[in-house]
C-alpha cells in the first residue's frame, strides 16, 4: 500500500504554505523535544521514563483539525497530539521533572500526565486500558449533546487487549462519537505485527464494530489533517470512526527499555526514506518556503526548549524549597 516513492511526493495544494509551516514546526517541535527529554533521562537530569515517538510525529497534526470541546484519551506513545492540543514544552518539562511543581505531584510516571481543561485526558500502562474510560467519556457527550467528539488514540500492538475490544463493541452498539487514530507502527514492543494478527491493515477488526475506516499514510501531516477533517463531522453525527496511520518506530521503545528489536536494520532504514520531518520539510520547500527560514525556525524551536527547560528546574527548585507550599 505504501512504497519508497511516497516519501518523495510533496502533497501540498497550491497556497498552504501556512498550513505547511504550522504543521512542520509542531513535528519538529515533537522531535527535538523527545530528543532533549531523552538527553537530560541519559544524563540523570530527569528521573522520569519517556516513550518517544521518533518517526512517528505526523499523528500529532489530527490534534490541530480538533475542536477545543473535543477530548483525547492518548496511549503512552502519543506526546505528538498533545502538542497539537496545545500543549506547551514546559507543561511536559514540568510534569517530567515531578515534585510539587507539576499537575501530578510527583505521583504519577511522566506519561499519564493530563490537561483535562485543554482536552487531554488521563492515559494508562494497561496495554487498551484507557480504551473502556474513552468509551465511558463518549457516552457522557452523547447524553449532554455537547456536539464534542472523544479521540482514542491507541498502537496497534493494543488490538491484543480484551480491554480495547469491549470498548469498541460499546462504541459501535451506542453509535458514540468516537475517533479511533491507530499508530499503525507494525510492532508490539520487540514483536512484529505478523507474528500477533493476522493482517498489518485494522479495517476488517473493527468495521463488524460498526466503524467506517480511513487507510492512511501516517507519516504525511497533510494526508492526516485533512483525514482528521473529513472524519470528525462523521464522527459527531454518531458514526464511529477509525483512522488507520500506517508510520514505524524509527528510535528505541522507551528511555529504559532502550531499543528491544533486533534484525530490523533494512527495514528501519527502509522506513527513513519516509521520515515524516523530512517530508514536511520538502512540503515547505514545495509551498515556498525558505530552507534559510526553515533552519533558523529549528534553532528557535531548540532555543524555547532550553529556555522552557530552565524555568521547568527553576519552578521545581522553588516549590521544593522549605514552606514554598505555606507548610
Amino acid at each position: 500500500m505504501l512504497n519508497a516513492e511516497d516519501a518523495d511526493a510533496p502533497r501540498v495544494a497550491p497556497g498552504a504554505d501556512h498550513r505547511a509551516l504550522e504543521f512542520y514546526r509542531m513535528m519538529l517541535r515533537v522531535r527535538l523535544f523527545e530528543a532533549f527529554c531523552m538527553d537530560i533521562r541519559n544524563k540523570g537530569e530527569a528521573l522520569g521514563n519517556t516513550y518517544p515517538s521518533l518517526g512517528q510525529e505526523a499523528i500529532g497534526v489530527a490534534g490541530l483539525a480538533l475542536q477545543a470541546r473535543d477530548v483525547v484519551f492518548p496511549s503512552y506513545r502519543s506526546r505528538p497530539i498533545f502538542f497539537g492540543k496545545g500543549i506547551t514544552v514546559e507543561d511536559h518539562l514540568r510534569e517530567l521533572l515531578g515534585g510539587p511543581a507539576s499537575l501530578l505531584d510527583g505521583r504519577e510516571v511522566f506519561h499519564h500526565c493530563a490537561w483535562p481543561d485543554k482536552g487531554v485526558m488521563p492515559a494508562s500502562s494497561m496495554i487498551g486500558g484507557w480504551a473502556p474510560m474513552a468509551a465511558g467519556y463518549a457516552l457522557a457527550q452523547q447524553l449532554d449533546g455537547d456536539g464534542g467528539i472523544t479521540v482514542l488514540c491507541i498502537g496497534d500492538g493494543a488490538f491484543g487487549a480484551g480491554d480495547l475490544h469491549e470498548a469498541l463493541n460499546m462504541i459501535g452498539v451506542y453509535k458514540l462519537p468516537v475517533l479511533l487514530i491507530c499508530e499503525n507502527n507494525g510492532y508490539q514492543v520487540s514483536e512484529p505485527w505478523s507474528a500477533m494478527r493476522v493482517r498489518r491493515g485494522l479495517s476488517r477488526y473493527v468495521e463488524p464494530h460498526g466503524f467506517e475506516c480511513f487507510e492512511i499514510d501516517g507519516n504525511d501531516p497533510f494526508a492526516v489533517y485533512e483525514a482528521t477533517r473529513e472524519a470528525r463531522p462523521r464522527v459527531a453525527a454518531g458514526t464511529p470512526v477509525l483512522l488507520d496511520c500506517y508510520t514505524y518506530r524509527m528510535g528505541g521503545y522507551s528511555s529504559h527499555f532502550g531499543e528491544p528489536r533486533r534484525g530490523n536494520e533494512a527495514e528501519m532504514a527502509e522506513w527513513k526514506k519516509r521520515d515524516p520531518i523530512e517530508r514536511a520539510r520538502r512540503q515547505c520547500v514545495a509551498a515556498g518556503i525558505a530552507e534559510l527560514a526553515l533552519d533558523a525556525m529549528a534553532q528557535d524551536e531548540r532555543a524555547a526548549i532550553e529556555a522552557a527547560w530552565q524555568a521547568a528546574r527553576a519552578a521545581h527548585a522553588a516549590a521544593a524549597r522549605p514552606n514554598a507550599r505555606g507548610h
